[in-house]
């Protein structure tokens, strides 16, 4: 049982330096000398015990009941939220105990766009926003080196950081303040009606539907996808749990497996991934040659449906819905 501090001193070694010292892996993929993974990815290897949702939980229940770790050495192959969370709480247990509440929550809003506090959602996104290199305070030259140096750099500079991050977060409002008002203008788009949600169970599947042409007043240059210049996924996350998501905006379309789906989610059972390559084939025929769709494949974090080559689908929305409907449930 966790007390004060590790039998075991642990450090961090960026996971390309890792050779064949054995490791424990937070939040990743493991490799050939890993003696134990703490992961909720796909076949981690992750002791039963353990599992649970978020890596961040993982590494928790870890801690609970454990006093030492079966080698010095923590890492992760990747960086975000959740792997920052993690690799933190290994590092300073101590201080994770004091922060377990918001730690967790901060991995949820990165992982997967829900979150209980605020102050959570808004630590998530200076997290992010100094990954992002047109947004980092980092010097713009340590986005040109290869992805595992900048992995390793982020972890730096950041696991040190993270309490005046959680501690300071109005000191740090240029980092969060442009995603919590678009976060807060989708809420009240949400509240007015602007955008609807529709809800089918049977195919857990949400449709949100922007009925107002005026909102967004402007997409946004730096989203992930084009869901996101749209509307903000976490007032939609935080308004269903359905794991399939339509996003519809006048005649544009995409649908989205959400992350929930990708990882080893264990809190409930959730339905299977339906590979939607043939109905892809089939809405791109009704496209007549000026733009196709594009199904990204189940393999992918966050899977996508997406028009490619045009900005309107000559599809229309109902149709576009029954064909996914009808997949899915053929598919059941």
């Amino acid at each position: 049982m966790f007390t004060e501090t590790w039998c075991l001193p642990v450090r961090y070694v960026p996971y390309h330096k890792l050779g064949k010292t054995p490791n424990v892996i937070v939040d990743g993929r493991s490799n050939d000398t890993t003696v134990l993974a703490l992961s909720h990815w796909p076949d981690s290897g992750t002791p039963e015990k353990y599992r649970a949702d978020l890596s961040a939980q993982i590494v928790f229940k870890c801690l609970d009941e454990e006093n030492s770790l079966p080698c010095e050495i923590v890492s992760n192959n990747h960086f975000d939220e959740d792997g920052l969370v993690c690799l933190f709480s290994m590092l300073y247990p101590k201080l994770a105990y004091l922060y377990r509440d918001v730690l967790i929550d901060v991995a949820s809003a990165g992982d997967f766009g829900t979150f209980v506090s605020r102050d959570a959602a808004r630590i998530s996104f200076v997290i992010s926003a100094w990954s992002t290199p047109e947004l980092s305070p980092l010097n713009q030259g340590v986005f040109a080196r290869p992805y595992p140096e900048v992995t390793a750099i982020l972890y730096e500079e950041l696991l040190v950081r993270l309490p005046n991050v959680i501690e300071k977060l109005d000191n740090l409002k240029r980092y969060w303040v442009d995603e919590d008002d678009f976060l807060q203008s989708t809420e009240a788009a949400l509240g007015q009606k602007d955008i609807v949600v529709e809800e089918f169970k049977d195919l857990d599947l949400a449709v949100v539907t922007v009925v107002s042409a005026n909102f967004p007043g402007q997409l946004r240059e730096l989203s992930p996808s084009w869901v996101s210049s749209v509307l903000h996924p976490m007032a939609i996350h935080n308004l269903t749990d359905c794991m399939k998501v339509i996003v519809i905006k006048e005649q544009r379309y995409e649908l989205y497996y959400r992350y929930e789906t990708w990882i080893d989610y264990v809190s409930r059972p959730l339905m299977k991934r339906v590979d939607l390559t043939a109905l892809a084939c089939s809405l791109s025929a009704l496209e007549k040659g000026r733009a196709h769709w594009q199904f990204t494949g189940n393999d992918e974090i966050i899977s996508r449906l997406k028009l490619i080559g045009a900005d309107r689908s000559l599809i229309e929305p109902e149709s576009f819905i029954n064909g996914v409907k009808a997949s899915l449930k053929q598919a059941s």
